[in-house]
């Protein structure tokens, strides 16, 4: 996926782009921004969007960043958000830069790195890292690529419900090609939407944490409706649900590892 893949209107982001924040319903990101929150303390929103965390951090921190690569989401999100007095905004591209005036205390990046490209999301995560000072921590939320594939399964299963044979159940279930037919799923690019999306494994981010000098504090589960992975999902179907991983990482120093 590349950053001109999302470029909806920013007027039209949330009815087009599913919100983590909206999906939350546990509070599961707000706690662990209360937790970490304090009257000195510092944060950056990594690809904010039009600002829905934004509120939350600068009620919690000092001061706030707000970083996205679209000019557009930054207008917007400035718009909304005049009353905030402790926010400052800047348009950054993760593949190229890191934000300015870093490192902060705390870093947010929910669905950010999720490009199609390995050299783009290593460029990504590099740019991450420096925003973060030493002992602080990142606040990671991104696609599981274990979700997506219980998710498939679940639409053969729907499909075997609806007496289609085991050979369309499948078909229809786990498409392996795209509409140019190239190979999809290979290294966990899954189609959202039409747009190649990166989806992790647990382990994986394991590695990429351990690999780019992240110590894992925490890993959960943001569980979303059926209805964000199906359009009229049948009513039997129901927990367990699909999920995003939400990933609590202290950045370590790399010479004392």
């Amino acid at each position: 996926m590349e950053a001109e893949d999302w470029k909806v209107p920013a007027s039209d982001y949330d009815e087009n782009i599913l919100s983590v924040y909206d999906n939350d319903q546990d509070g599961r990101i707000g706690s662990i921004i209360k937790r970490l929150g304090g009257g000195k303390k510092t944060a950056v929103d990594l690809g904010c969007g039009t600002g829905k965390f934004l509120p939350l951090l600068a009620n919690h921190f000092r001061g706030v960043q707000a970083c996205d690569y679209s000019k557009e989401m930054i207008n917007e999100a400035k718009k909304s958000h005049k009353h905030l007095h402790n926010l400052d905004y800047n348009v950054c591209d993760l593949r190229t830069s890191a934000p300015k005036m870093r490192p902060f205390d705390i870093a947010l990046c929910i669905n950010a790195i999720l490009s199609s490209s390995i050299g783009d999301r290593e460029n990504i995560w590099r740019n991450v890292r420096k925003s973060v000072r030493t002992s602080g921590h990142l606040v990671l939320v991104v696609p599981s690529l274990e979700s997506a594939l219980y998710s498939k399964y679940r639409l053969v299963e729907w499909n075997v419900r609806n007496g289609d044979s085991s050979k369309q159940a499948l078909t229809e279930g786990f498409e392996t090609e795209d509409k140019n037919g190239k190979i999809i799923s290979r290294g966990g690019i899954i189609n959202c939407g039409g747009i190649p999306t990166k989806h992790y494994l647990k382990e994986e981010l394991i590695c990429l944490a351990h690999r780019f000098g992240f110590k894992i504090k925490s890993t959960e589960k943001i569980t979303y409706p059926w209805s964000t992975e199906f359009s009229k999902p049948p009513k039997w179907m129901k927990s367990p649900l699909p999920w995003d991983w939400l990933i609590l990482l202290e950045k370590q120093n790399l010479r004392n590892r």
